[in-house]
Formats: structure tokens, C-alpha cells, sequence
């Protein structure tokens, strides 16, 4: 099977026939910004333009557009982004109705169960830490709010994808690539498919060694009011020999309850509001 990432169209399929109203100058801009990140902290423009998909000349005019809103600085050769790009990412985490409560339930969970916990929330073809209280490292790469991980292997994602109708599978599976990390990662679509199939109908997934080796994760859904799923409650292991049957007994009704008091502070503050 071919892994290599499938490249998303100009113009993302859920504004086909909107073209008019998409700001490609906008769009370019993002891209710069997301050119940054893990092991590219500092660019030179040529590695700005290469990274972004964007000739030397655009680069240029989109990071001086940076430079002179504070949101990119330069030291001679090299750009770099400053901290006011934070204020991005805040006021999405702002926004969020779980932001307001979950943090306090995730601290009283990763207290319980003495096990690093997290919430992430599907964008595309992976999931992104939107909360995460580590009790010790997990990931070789390390993670933190904004880390993401490919959703076809991982109980957090599975968990999202399991929670997609089934337009938004579709899509999914058109745009994802199925890459292998382990030796036990799942990479076949149609196996894909019946587990998850079999986490939406149980509410849960684990997932074993399919990231790296030793790793194992137990997540459940946060759902809204009219029970859409918006988040991932996951619990992550560096455990060798942990079993399912022994993480699921112990874990998942504490990982419930705690997924039920999100939920149910959504569907508080819903009601309020309307």
C-alpha cells in the first residue's frame, strides 16, 4: 500500500463552488505560519517558500505582512515566529465550550488514576491536544497542547473518526493516508472500518502498540447535548505486558464518569445559553 500523505486539493472539497468568497493571499499566509514548527524554528526564506509551496517572492511579501504585525521577527538570514502567534491558538482554546470546565475534571482524573490523561479533537486526518496533564513521558517525541498524531492509529482518533457521520468518513478515508509505524499498525481500510464500527457501538477504543512500541491508549467520546461527539477523553500507557482486559477493568469506568461530567457541563451551558 502506498503511504505517502495524499495532497489536499487548493481549495478544500467543503468549499467546492465557494471559490469566490476564498482569500488566497489569506490561505498562503497560514501556510507560512504553519512552514514553522517542531525542528524549523528558525527558516531562511528559501526554506519558508520551499516548506509553504510558494515562490521566493511571495514568501518574501507574506512574512514582511508577519514582520510588520508582530507576528514574525528576523535575525539576519533567518525568520522566526514570536510569541503573539500564541494569541491564535488561545483564542481558539478560549472559545471552546469544554475549555471553561475540563481541565479541572481531566486534573481530578490524572490525580485518580495516576496515569498522564489528555482531550483532543479531530482536525482532518489527525488529532490535535487540546488538554493534556502528563504524570511522565509517554511519546519518544514528547506531546503537549497542539502536538498531533495521525487518528488511524491512535484510541483518541479512533474514537473521533468513530464519531463522524458517514459523508465525513468518506472523506476521510478519500484523504488520509494509512501509514504504518509499528509492525501492528493497522493500514487496511476495510479493517479500519470494523474497528471502528466496534468502538462506536461499545463507546470505547484501545489501542496497543500500533504508534510505538509499549504505548497503549483507552479513550471514550465527550459528547454535546444531542450526543455529537467534540472530543476524545483518553488515558495513555507506557506499560509493557499491560493487557486490555486489565486496563479496561480499572480505567474505563473512571474514564467514563469523568467523559460523563465534560458532557454534561456541555449540555449545562448550552441550555443557559439558549
Amino acid at each position: 500500500m502506498n503511504t505517502a500523505r495524499k495532497r489536499k486539493p487548493a481549495v478544500p472539497a467543503q468549499h467546492a463552488g465557494g471559490e469566490r468568497q476564498f482569500v488566497q493571499a489569506f490561505a498562503r499566509g497560514l501556510k507560512v505560519i504553519q512552514a514553522f514548527g517542531a525542528g524549523a524554528g528558525q527558516l531562511t526564506l528559501s526554506e519558508v517558500a520551499a516548506r509553504s509551496d510558494l515562490t521566493r517572492a511571495g514568501a518574501r511579501r507574506l512574512l514582511h505582512t508577519l514582520e510588520t504585525l508582530d507576528f514574525a521577527a528576523r535575525n539576519e538570514r533567518y525568520y522566526y515566529l514570536t510569541p503573539r502567534v500564541l494569541s491564535l491558538g488561545h483564542a481558539y482554546l478560549s472559545s471552546m465550550p469544554l475549555w471553561n470546565f475540563a481541565e479541572s475534571v481531566l486534573q481530578r482524573l490524572v490525580e485518580d488514576v495516576r496515569e498522564t490523561c489528555s482531550v483532543s479533537v479531530l482536525d482532518e486526518t489527525e488529532v490535535v491536544y487540546v488538554l493534556r496533564v502528563p504524570v511522565h513521558r509517554i511519546l519518544s517525541t514528547g506531546a503537549s497542547v497542539g502536538s498531533r498524531l495521525p487518528a488511524h492509529c491512535t484510541s483518541m482518533g479512533r474514537v473521533l473518526l468513530a464519531g463522524l457521520s458517514e459523508a465525513q468518513l468518506e472523506h476521510y478515508f478519500d484523504v488520509a493516508a494509512l501509514t504504518r509505524y509499528s509492525a501492528r499498525t493497522t493500514v487496511d481500510a476495510k479493517q479500519l472500518r470494523r474497528i471502528l464500527a466496534a468502538d462506536r457501538a461499545q463507546g470505547w477504543s484501545w489501542v496497543s502498540g500500533e504508534m510505538e512500541e509499549h504505548i497503549s491508549g483507552l479513550s471514550v467520546p465527550v459528547v454535546d447535548g444531542e450526543q455529537r461527539v467534540l472530543a476524545a477523553l483518553n488515558i495513555s500507557f507506557n506499560r509493557a505486558g499491560l493487557s486490555k482486559g486489565a486496563a479496561v477493568k480499572k480505567y474505563l469506568p473512571r474514564l467514563r464518569r469523568a467523559a460523563e461530567q465534560m458532557s454534561a457541563s456541555l449540555a449545562l451551558n448550552a441550555s443557559r445559553r439558549a
